[in-house]
């Protein structure tokens, strides 16, 4: 008798069944939106190929020799080229003095702004060569040696002096060595400033640290290349840009423009003012890649990489290269690795999820006291939207479960996702079940 008075006291009664029945009720309703959207998502399984994202893991860098410009056997002089001539019995005057030493402290390299050697002669005068392509020289008239070798140079000066009966047959030692080349001055502008490690980045937050560097490059002549512009100004491109570099390249008119100028002009219509803000200045911008799928084509030519007075070297950021997070993770903006590849397993972890364990919470948390045993069921739904270049989005549904199984599940991660965490209907129930009764053990 006091067996079947235990077993009544156990069993529930009708209230507390009615109860347990509309628990389960209120649970499953809550869940029907979620069921519904994400039933109509692509498993990961069969997403297709053009859907995936790329591969960034299988890209190669590229030979950064290819950034730089061929070096030509000999020098070839050019305006703005600054040499150190002698001439024995002009330069110095007299014979028997030695030419006039070069003080090497008044000519600072103005190039490459940590500094360096200047290839000078330890004696000689410093001539420039002139706008007009000639070199000034004592007692004769200028010399035309744009487009000239050092030697041809020298061999130049020597007939001139000989042809003038300056010098003798015989004495007329000339000696002309490259004291510095002309430049081209670029401009590097890069957006890549050193930032702490990745993070997440909450809703609400900003980056205001962030700060882009200019620079100003004299590049010699034969040097004046994205790769010695690239080493004189900080190196690659750091991970927060992209893997890529731009040069602009700004000309006032193109061709064919004069001849619109002209015509306008001529018709009268317009006002000099209109006609000018008409005809826009022409940016030629070229990419250069500096990581490349495996045979896939170099997409820039050896002449895109050699940079001309006013050229600009930009280095842009990695601006939307971010996913999101939310559902029962954290909320928040995640940057994606740029040379590495993202699946879903490891987006999770990164944002704090629960990839096998308690969603998003510690167990000490959870299981604290009165809390109760609810949230023992992970949650293993996890929608991805993902937006199409048409502007349209996708939605895949992943399981986390099958994802640490299956391979084909862990699909890669893009820029711009969306990664939302559910309970599945069943997990859903049970954790509510669990919720709704409180286990407490009593300990002797």
């Amino acid at each position: 008798m006091e067996i079947k008075e235990g077993l009544k006291m156990l069993m529930p009664s009708h209230a507390m069944r009615l109860l347990l029945w509309a628990v389960m009720g209120v649970g499953t309703l809550m869940n029907v939106g979620c069921v519904t959207f994400t039933r109509h998502a692509i498993p990961a399984y069969r997403l297709p190929e053009q859907f995936q994202a790329p591969s960034r893991s299988s890209m190669e860098p590229i030979n950064f020799a290819m950034l730089a410009q061929t070096q030509p056997q000999d020098f070839v002089l050019g305006v703005g080229d600054l040499l150190a001539v002698s001439v024995a019995g002009i330069i110095p005057p007299n014979t028997t003095e030695l030419p006039p030493p070069i003080a090497i402290t008044t000519l600072n390299r103005e190039y490459y702004p940590p500094g360096g050697m200047l290839n000078a002669p330890g004696f000689g005068l410093p001539l420039q060569i002139q706008s007009d392509g000639t070199l000034s020289m004592p007692l004769i008239a200028p010399v035309p040696v744009v487009g000239k070798t050092l030697t041809q140079t020298a061999e130049l000066i020597r007939k001139a002096y000989l042809e003038k009966d300056v010098v003798k047959q015989g004495k007329d030692q000339i000696n002309v060595t490259l004291l510095r080349s002309r430049v081209n001055r670029v401009m590097v502008l890069r957006e890549d400033a050193a930032m702490p490690s990745a993070e997440v980045i909450r809703k609400g937050e900003a980056i205001l640290s962030k700060r882009g560097t200019g620079q100003v490059v004299d590049l010699p002549i034969y040097e004046s290349d994205v790769l010695h512009a690239l080493t004189a100004s900080g190196g690659l491109p750091g991970v927060d840009a992209n893997n890529e570099v731009w040069v602009l390249r700004k000309s006032m008119l193109a061709q064919g423009d004069a001849e619109v100028i002209k015509a306008k002009v001529d018709a009268g219509t317009e006002s000099a003012e209109q006609i000018i803000t008409s005809v826009p200045a022409h940016l030629q911008a070229i990419r250069i890649p500096l990581k490349l799928c495996c045979g896939e084509p170099v997409p820039f030519a050896p002449e895109d990489v050699v940079l001309h007075d006013g050229d600009i070297l930009y280095i842009e950021p990695r601006r939307q290269e971010y996913f999101y997070v939310g559902g029962l993770m954290p909320g928040g903006q995640i940057p994606i690795p740029r040379d590495e590849d993202l699946d879903v397993l490891e987006a999770v972890a990164l944002a704090s999820g629960s990839v096998g364990g308690l969603a998003g919470t510690s167990a000490a948390s959870v299981l604290r006291a009165g809390a109760g045993v609810g949230n023992v069921v992970p949650p293993t739904r996890l929608l991805i939207l993902r937006k199409l270049p048409s502007g349209q989005q996708l939605p895949i549904r992943v399981n986390l479960s099958q994802a640490m199984r299956n391979p084909a599940e862990r699909i890669r991660v893009m820029p711009g996702d969306f990664i939302m965490m559910y309970y599945t209907p069943g997990e859903q129930l049970t954790n509510g079940i669990l919720n709704f009764f409180n286990f407490n053990v009593l300990l002797n």
